[in-house]
């Protein structure tokens, strides 16, 4: 079984790394709404006399990070399934959880991988200089977030069965997800119910827990993170393993031809 989920982490992680200008557009996504997210919002920021309104953003622009890459990442689901590897997959000798757990790892590992470039570049830039606890702290925000984005995105990915609905969805479900989790704005400044939806967004607890990490000087102001550490970090670990219990069984009711036969087949 672990030899089954650490290929599949592989293929993925390698899959993404050929793909030059998913990666390169991956790193340079969070320093585009820096530079217009950041300077439409700064002068109506209610804290921009004590915290720089781009220093503030920094957490959301890695939850933004964990977000994309993880979500993109369960597209490699929907290819599998049209070019019929996923097919094969299935048939091998290896149990369902395991598949499950192989896809979502490979998420996890290319939104955390993605969400530490970016913040390699981001933190000097905005001068944020954590502790070392505190920079734990925060990789495993990005871990956890990243982990608990991935069993969702395999959710959906197990559920759709074209490139083309999956593209729309996701785009459905990310834009909300990023802009009720905190990144741009307080959660608590959002009306009753908009709130309400937050406290459902996985991603609001991840970039709640790096808000945690990287702005603890302004937790006095209310930006230092607006929910406690170990609700953070329950919500995860419970967003994760929901994930993960609801894809394995989508998983497994594949079957069929892949379309790819049925093209050849009309030939």
């Amino acid at each position: 079984m672990l030899r089954a989920v650490y290929g599949i982490v592989v293929r993925e992680l390698m899959r993404f790394l050929r793909q030059r200008g998913r990666v390169l557009s991956s790193i340079a996504r969070p320093f585009v709404w820096l530079i217009i997210a950041g300077a439409g919002f700064a002068g109506v920021f209610a804290g921009n006399q004590t915290l720089d309104y781009r220093r503030y953003m920094a957490p959301g622009l890695l939850g933004m990070a964990v977000l994309f890459g993880a979500l993109l990442a369960s597209l490699s689901t929907v290819t599998d399934r049209d070019a019929g590897v996923l097919r094969m997959v299935l048939v091998a000798p290896i149990p369902r959880s395991a598949i499950a757990l192989g896809k979502a790892l490979g998420a996890t590992v290319l939104g955390a991988v993605q969400a530490v470039t970016v913040s390699i570049i981001l933190l000097p830039i905005v001068q944020l200089s954590p502790t070392l606890p505190r920079l734990a702290l925060a990789l495993a925000a990005i871990v956890l977030c990243s982990l608990a984005i991935g069993a969702l995105g395999l959710v959906l990915a197990a559920t759709i069965r074209s490139i083309e609905n999956f593209a729309g969805i996701m785009n459905f479900v990310a834009f909300p997800m990023l802009f009720l989790c905190g990144a741009l704005y307080p959660i608590h400044n959002l009306s009753t119910p908009l709130r309400l939806l937050a406290y459902l967004n996985p991603l609001a607890y991840g970039v709640d827990l790096l808000k945690h990490a990287l702005l603890a000087p302004w937790s006095a102001l209310g930006y230092g993170g607006e929910w406690s550490i170990a609700l953070d970090f329950a919500m995860l670990v419970l967003w994760a393993v929901v994930g993960l219990a609801a894809a394995t069984p989508l998983l497994a009711r594949e079957g069929g031809l892949p379309r790819v036969a049925f093209r050849e087949g009309r030939k």
